[in-house]
């Protein structure tokens, strides 16, 4: 019994010694007191000091050092720092006289010599207002300081050895541990940190409708555009990818509507359909070629950054109104083109012609769905992306995602049957190739269909994490502190997959191209355009021949001569008489002897 109370008693003599245990801080030679050298245009700390005519510096710490952290967190403060901690003295109390320490002196009065120590806060005071202000995570009230490596808010107090001045070797300095002091006016400061903007702003939902993102319902501190996702370089890449996919579109559609519209002397009906999807492509790649020649997307971007565009600026309603309705257009005019094709293979003596129905049809839809927006004030820049389109996931899904979406399966199912016609015309008549003649119906269906999924899953997905990646403006500020702040981004989608997503909006047009623009038809329309068939073409490709046939001519030789004493004329074989030298041999639109038509082949009844 007697040991077990022996080890009781030391057991708690040893744990209030580790209770009331305080580390001997070092006095710092270099450690001066200095009067307070004032207010920067951010940190306001004069009417919060203990006492402004004494703060400790040394060596490795000045003034002017802790004034620059002082404005980061000021900053922070201004940011996201709630109302209650925005309002209390206490937050301004600790904050300031934490990095400006108030100073203590003491001198050997037989040797005259001086030195200074800081007075710290206490830990426990430190712990109430990280609490307060909710930034537990951004500040330890438990980490050291780098140069002493002990801790930066001591619990009670720290001690000192100043037996250099006389004084006492154990000397213990309380910490500081001010009280609220609801007299001293807080300051109101109109500065947010880099790379936030601030916007003098007395009405959040009305600037948030005119396009600028507030970090806090508390804060007039504004999200800068491009959002911070990826770095400057990061986005600059972007931006060129939006650019020249657009242009390659553009090109891409303007090259067919030429060929088969203009140039081409056998237009059929087909032709027609496919200038109206065409046209619709083109005028979808041509919005974000008037964004190109309006600066680019950072033309998107007002008032240095902090807003992004909306319905009231030209560019964006503009481009936001091509976009939505020829996007519309397109798609259903697709739909139109599968639903042709499939009806003329099934039915191919059945004539039928709903032109009149449904071009009005698609253009009345293609206006009322892009109205709407534009009357309900809701184009706007998609934020953190190159171009306008409809705002609010309600409308996006009312007047795009799901009518399209269902348009795009029907359109889909016809092209299926189609794919199913051919494989059956050629499969009953045909030992192979079905793959052949399928492939570009395969590729039609994939590249459209499935670039649709993409934009819809990622639209919903960007959506649904608006609020994650723009909750995490503290962390990326508490970045910008540590690091060089252009290296500095928020968590959110990968650039890949944002890349991705800008490549299926714009690509479209190089779709259509590859699909249709490279094949022998077209290039046979070329081949007899005014382009290639008039009197300067003419004259070049007689020049080149006769320069040819003169520096053939002039390395002949005897030999050669006597070879052409004994050949035959070939020219004969090509002369205007000659039967074998018709029109039907170089016409692609007149049917030679060895071609057949799906009309021609028998279809086998088993």
């Amino acid at each position: 019994m007697v040991i077990n109370k022996i080890y009781f008693f030391i057991s708690i003599f040893i744990f209030f010694t580790l209770i009331n245990c305080q580390v001997e801080y070092p006095v710092d030679p270099t450690g001066k007191c200095e009067p307070y050298i004032g207010d920067s245009q951010i940190t306001k700390c004069s009417e919060f000091l203990p006492n402004i005519n004494s703060i400790y510096i040394s060596a490795n710490s000045s003034q002017k050092d802790a004034m620059k952290t002082l404005d980061s967190y000021f900053g922070l403060l201004s940011a996201v720092g709630n109302q209650d901690c925005k309002d209390s003295s206490l937050t301004y109390q600790t904050l300031c006289s934490m990095y400006l320490k108030e100073c203590e002196t003491f001198t050997d009065n037989s040797t005259l010599k001086i030195v200074s120590i800081p007075k710290r806060i206490c830990r426990n005071t430190c712990l109430n207002v990280t609490k307060l202000c909710n930034i537990q995570s951004l500040f330890d009230c438990s980490q050291n300081e780098p140069t002493t490596g002990l801790p930066l808010c001591p619990l009670n107090y720290t001690e000192y050895n100043l037996t250099l001045v006389g004084g006492d070797s154990n000397y213990q300095l309380q910490c500081y541990a001010p009280l609220s002091n609801d007299s001293i006016e807080v300051p109101i400061t109109n500065f947010c940190p880099y790379p936030l903007i601030y916007i003098n702003s007395t009405d959040h939902s009305a600037d948030e409708d005119r396009g600028y993102m507030f970090v806090s319902a508390n804060s007039n501190c504004v999200v800068p555009n491009p959002v911070p996702l990826y770095t400057p370089k990061q986005w600059d890449r972007l931006y060129n990818l939006s650019n020249s996919l657009a242009v390659l579109s553009c090109v891409g559609t303007l090259f067919l509507l030429i060929t088969f519209n203009v140039l081409n002397k056998k237009i059929n009906r087909f032709d027609r359909i496919n200038a109206l999807f065409n046209g619709s492509v083109f005028m979808m790649s041509l919005s974000g070629v008037i964004i190109l020649f309006a600066g680019g997307p950072r033309a998107l971007i007002k008032d240095g950054g902090a807003r992004i565009s909306v319905w009231e600026d030209p560019l964006c309603s503009a481009t936001g109104f091509i976009f939505q309705s020829f996007s519309i257009s397109a798609i259903l005019f697709w739909v139109v083109m599968a639903f042709e094709i499939w009806y003329k293979i099934k039915y191919f003596t059945k004539k039928l012609d709903l032109k009149k129905y449904y071009i009005p049809f698609i253009i009345l839809v293609a206006l009322v769905f892009s109205i709407i927006p534009l009357a309900t004030k809701n184009y706007r820049m998609i934020r953190g992306n190159m171009h306008c389109w409809v705002h609010t996931t309600k409308l996006q899904n009312s007047l795009f995602w799901i009518p399209l979406g269902i348009a795009i399966t029907i359109g889909t199912v016809f092209i299926g049957l189609v794919m199913f016609e051919i494989h059956r015309i050629v499969s009953a008549n045909s030992k192979g190739g079905v793959l052949k003649l399928e492939i570009k119906s395969i590729l039609n269906v994939a590249l459209i269909y499935l670039t649709f999924i993409y934009l819809f899953a990622f639209n919903f997905y960007m959506n649904g994490q608006e609020g994650v990646v723009y909750g995490q403006i503290e962390s990326f500020y508490q970045c910008t502190l540590e690091n060089d702040p252009s290296e500095c981004t928020i968590q959110g989608p990968s650039i890949g997959s944002l890349g991705f997503f800008i490549f299926c909006i714009r690509i479209y047009g190089v779709y259509c191209f590859i699909l249709q623009g490279l094949n022998f038809r077209a290039y046979n329309i070329w081949a007899e355009s005014i382009f290639f068939n008039n009197s300067i073409v003419s004259f070049i490709k007689k020049s080149v021949f006769s320069f040819d046939s003169s520096n053939t001519e002039s390395g002949t030789s005897t030999t050669a001569s006597a070879t052409n004493k004994k050949s035959f004329n070939v020219d004969s074989a090509f002369s205007k008489n000659n039967e074998s030298d018709d029109e039907d041999d170089y016409d692609p639109y007149k049917k030679s002897n060895n071609q057949i038509s799906l009309k021609e082949i028998e279809i086998s009844k088993n």
